[in-house]
């Protein structure tokens, strides 16, 4: 029984850096148990990424429908079912993960002939754990335990019955008028939805822009467009309270600018952002270190513990499934070259070049520096635009305005960053970020020929565009 419970790796969840740290740890030999205490696969198959998406694509359909007139077409008599559509969603994940249990990535371990223990980790040792009473160990362990939400500290929020992002995706019930707090992509993403069934959404955001790590010309743009599916932002919003007042409303007060106003609304989303999920897992035990986002990891994603590795969101960096799935796997190969004793053949985590994407209407895309990145580190920077309007695919579509930014080095004339406001910028931006990879001046992208008509076009006339600024 002891010799059962002893493996080479074990990695703590099985979301997109669990799964795919299992998954190269198995590859270079490792005998590998995957511990997750909820559904396999993870937060985003099963309730993040893939069914907001899913939602979104709804709203966008519906959205159609109500402008087919501009096609010179007729959808009279557009109406939705709510439930139906969250049936929809539900479709979608199955149809990823196999069902509700997860059996596709049930099916995935049992080829790989992977030990899977249901259940919550708690260290004993560096090298043991408890699940469930019962004690495992291994040569190495992989932590991707991910991320929780934050919940600010609000007077009164735990008092009223608020909605976190799940709530707000799976909800069986459309309510009237939401508020949302939080102006990052989640919150942007959920406005979308909603408003797009009608829904009066208020988005307050403590920041002076929404998606405020975007480029500034972009946030403004994005504010415009969530503004023209009808959502109210106010933007530099401090929400004092929240009180449960008569006829099933909420009432949230909030200074703008020194001045209290109240909103009332039926419901409250928090979406405030996330923090690393470690509360049980008894790091002390293990003598791991936390820094000041996450768990220290260096390019290997190895912590200060010789044979513990972290990835995804647990280390507090860029919290992405994509580039969860890229720690993942380096954690995981890693882990097994010291569970095998193999000095080298190790990995190194390369994120120099990390696109995002945020599925509003129209997207926005980007990657790399700001302009006021690259101006704060360079000086004087290139910077190309071109707007979207511009474009013959854009008329053919009867898309919403939008903007293509290109920043590059004023010497060297390589692409520091892009930034998109655009329909389909989510694949777009994958052209900018081949560019930044390979290290490709902006005057490439300007020479390549691109097909017409597409919103591909606009990189290459922003880049043909570019001057100093």
């Amino acid at each position: 029984m002891a010799k059962q419970n002893t493996f080479d790796v074990i990695v703590i969840g099985s979301g997109s850096a669990g799964f795919s740290a299992v998954e190269a740890a198995v590859s270079q030999g490792a005998r590998v148990c995957l511990i997750e205490k909820n559904r396999l696969g993870g937060e985003c198959p099963n309730e993040a990424c893939i069914p907001s998406k899913a939602l979104l694509k709804a709203a966008s359909v519906y959205r159609l429908l109500g402008n087919v007139r501009e096609f010179g077409l007729d959808a009279s008599g557009r109406s939705f079912d709510w439930k139906k559509v969250q049936a929809y969603r539900e479709q979608v994940v199955r149809t990823i993960t196999g069902g509700a249990d997860g059996e596709r990535y049930e099916q995935i371990l049992k080829r790989l002939k992977v030990i899977w223990k249901k259940g919550e980790a708690r260290f004993i040792d560096p090298n043991t754990l408890e699940v469930n009473n019962e004690r495992l160990s291994a040569r190495a362990m992989v932590i991707a335990t991910g991320s929780q939400d934050v919940i600010p500290l609000i007077d009164g929020l735990r008092d009223i019955r608020f909605w976190g992002w799940r709530e707000a995706l799976t909800s069986l019930r459309q309510p009237k008028s939401i508020a949302i707090i939080g102006g990052g992509p989640v919150a942007c993403e959920i406005a979308t939805f909603y408003a797009s069934f009608g829904t009066r959404v208020i988005m307050l955001q403590s920041t002076p822009m929404v998606l405020h790590r975007e480029d500034e010309e972009i946030s403004a743009r994005a504010q415009k467009a969530l503004e023209a599916l009808g959502v109210e932002v106010v933007v530099g919003a401090e929400v004092l309270s929240c009180v449960n007042g008569g006829m099933g409303a909420i009432g949230l007060k909030v200074k703008i600018q020194k001045q209290e106003t109240v909103f009332a609304v039926e419901t409250v989303v928090v979406a405030a952002g996330k923090r690393p999920r470690v509360a049980h897992l008894g790091l002390e035990r293990a003598q791991l270190v936390m820094g000041d986002m996450g768990l220290q990891t260096d390019a290997t994603q190895r912590t200060n513990r010789p044979s513990i590795f972290s990835a995804g969101d647990v280390d507090g960096g860029l919290m992405f499934t994509h580039t969860a799935h890229h720690e993942g796997w380096i954690a995981g190969h890693n882990a097994a070259r010291v569970a095998l004793k193999k000095k080298s053949g190790w990995l190194k985590s390369d994120e120099r070049v990390v696109p995002r994407v945020t599925f509003i209407y129209p997207e926005v895309a980007s990657v790399g520096m700001t302009q006021t990145q690259a101006q704060a580190k360079y000086g004087k920077v290139l910077v190309g635009r071109y707007e979207v309007t511009f474009l013959g695919r854009a008329a053919t579509d009867h898309s919403p305005k939008g903007l293509i930014k290109l920043v590059a080095h004023p010497k060297t004339r390589k692409l520091l960053g892009a930034h998109v406001l655009c329909p389909q910028a989510g694949e777009l931006i994958h052209e900018a970020a081949l560019a930044m990879y390979l290290g490709a001046p902006i005057d490439k992208i300007g020479q390549m020929i691109h097909a017409f008509p597409t919103y591909a076009e606009g990189l290459k006339a922003a880049a043909s565009l570019a001057k100093v600024e």
